[in-house]
């Protein structure tokens, strides 16, 4: 069976070429679930049946598990498409495929491209956008149907989808409305100037977007509805949104431009990825929290039906992080919080010395007051949402930059987060995902604000997760509340620490009651 040579040859490959492997991705160990993976690989080739495989974060940040699946697609006799996110594309194409086709010595062919050649029999090699972009467009039709799928990254989908199913209109969306329409000319301006009155007149919201109430959608409507024979390709997408009732319609201001724009897409993922599993056996790799079953939270949001699913678990010895959770500070929503947060990030920044620290603010105003204030202590060390070539700096950061920065910084000594990434109920986004499984009766916190934080919580730190560094958190609700037990779970493997670490030296900290 296809599953025993699999074994034996990646077996030999990575005694063949171990030092190398482990100077590339995990110091002085390899990833302990090669074979495993492999095994199971090869299983769902053989039975083309399809399976859901969970790695860490980690594991993903540093792509150590890749030889793991294009192994047994070289190996197996039949034609296999394989999809992973863009960035991965050059290691794959340049590194990985040509070593294995070496050392195995088969003629299997490999191609790069964005649609099935007629008649191949080989492994096409796609990127993640390319494939989400036919699946969700027009293109559908030319992936072949019945071919194994390796989808490497499958946690990117949901938003990869949704920046596909997005519809943007901008300013010269007007101008084009109004030369596609030019009967409706004054309507299409007044139904402009009342929009932009009416959202410039809102209060400043620290995330700059906006819901639409329901009298600006039913005036879009209606002007859609005047002008619905000649509407350009943009409009008529905005149109059959606004026609249904699982779309968010949110728009963002340019004050200095004196114009907006607007952003219309779903809510709901499921019917778009329903039948698309259906039509071929499908090999799903990616990262999540720690949960049961294995990525629940993004089969549940993509509609992938039941099957195989695996978790592979952090290997203690090498992923493990030291946490501290700062129990006495007050709590994030009141006054108090800001300032108690400051004397604790100088007792934190203080511990450390000179070393690389990163201080995660999900909170956009605390985010500058912090920065300005550190600032005002460190000097240049301090950054403010971006990189700079200053030794030890203090990276002062949203989420999202983080995850964009982190593999061009160095690895920090200590990561803190001042609150947890609940995700902010101020965004327009979050707000109507939340009406939304309000309408579906559904536990909005359970169902959406908890399995949103875990995941992202859990790519964070993954960056960090080597040499145990310091992973602090300032939000006592981790310890007061009862989801706080789900985010511990989630934060495995660490050693947690107590406060009174802060006065402790680095031998007593490493020898700390591991949790």
């Amino acid at each position: 069976m296809i599953e025993a040579e699999v074994h034996r040859q990646l077996r030999a490959f990575l005694r063949h070429s171990g030092d190398r492997l482990r100077r590339a991705h995990l110091g002085d160990r390899l990833w302990p679930h090669h074979l495993t993976l492999a095994r199971l690989v090869a299983r769902a080739l053989r039975l083309r049946r399809g399976c859901v495989l969970q790695v860490t974060a980690r594991a993903v940040w540093q792509h150590c598990y890749g030889l793991s699946y294009l192994l047994p697609a070289l190996l197996y006799p039949e034609p296999v498409l394989v999809v992973v996110p863009e960035q991965r594309l050059a290691t794959l194409l340049h590194q990985e495929i040509p070593e294995l086709l070496s050392f195995l010595a088969v003629t299997k062919s490999v191609q790069r491209g964005d649609r099935w050649p007629v008649g191949f029999t080989g492994v096409l090699v796609m990127s993640l956008e390319e494939w989400v972009a036919a699946q969700l467009g027009t293109a559908s039709q030319l992936l072949p149907e019945a071919v194994v799928t390796l989808i490497d990254g499958v946690e990117e989908l949901p938003r990869l989808s949704q920046q596909h199913l997005t519809c943007e209109i901008g300013a010269a969306d007007w101008e084009h409305l109004k030369l596609a329409a030019p009967t409706a000319l004054e309507q299409i301006r007044h139904t402009y100037a009342q929009l932009a009155h009416q959202l410039f007149q809102r209060p400043s919201n620290p995330y700059g977007d906006y819901l639409l109430a329901p009298l600006e959608r039913q005036l879009l409507q209606t002007l859609l509805d005047h002008c619905s024979a000649t509407l350009p390709p943009c409009w008529q997408q905005l149109q059959a949104y606004l026609g249904q009732p699982d779309t968010v319609l949110w728009s963002r201001r340019h004050p200095t431009a004196g114009y907006f724009s607007l952003y219309s897409h779903p809510l709901n993922l499921r019917p778009y990825w329903q039948p698309v599993w259906l039509s071929a056996p499908f090999v799903l790799i990616g990262s999540g929290p720690d949960a049961e079953p294995p990525l629940a939270y993004l089969q549940h949001q993509l509609a992938i039906p039941p099957q195989t699913t695996v978790k592979f678990s952090s290997d203690r010895h090498s992923e493990a992080i030291t946490l501290y959770i700062a129990e006495d500070l007050p709590l994030p929503n009141t006054p108090a919080f800001a300032a108690a947060t400051l004397r604790r990030l100088y007792d934190l920044i203080g511990r450390v010395g000179h070393q690389s620290v990163v201080v995660i603010v999900p909170d956009v105003p605390l985010r500058e007051q912090l920065a300005t204030q550190l600032a005002a202590l460190y000097g240049s060390r301090v950054q403010l949402d971006t990189l700079s070539d200053q030794p030890h700096p203090i990276l002062v950061s949203s989420p999202t930059f983080w995850l964009q920065a982190a593999p061009q910084f160095p690895c920090p000594t200590l990561l803190v987060l001042t609150t947890l990434p609940l995700p902010s109920p101020e965004k327009a986004l979050v707000s109507a995902c939340i009406d939304w499984h309000k309408q579906q009766q559904q536990d909005w916190f359970r169902h959406y604000l908890l399995p949103e934080c875990l995941t992202l919580l859990d790519r964070l730190i993954a960056p960090l997760r080597q040499d145990e560094p310091w992973v602090a958190i300032l939000d006592r609700r981790l310890t007061e509340r009862t989801y706080g037990r789900d985010i511990l779970q989630s934060l495995s493997p660490y050693n947690r620490v107590s406060d009174r670490a802060l006065l402790l030296s680095p031998i007593e900290v490493a020898t700390a009651k591991p949790f």
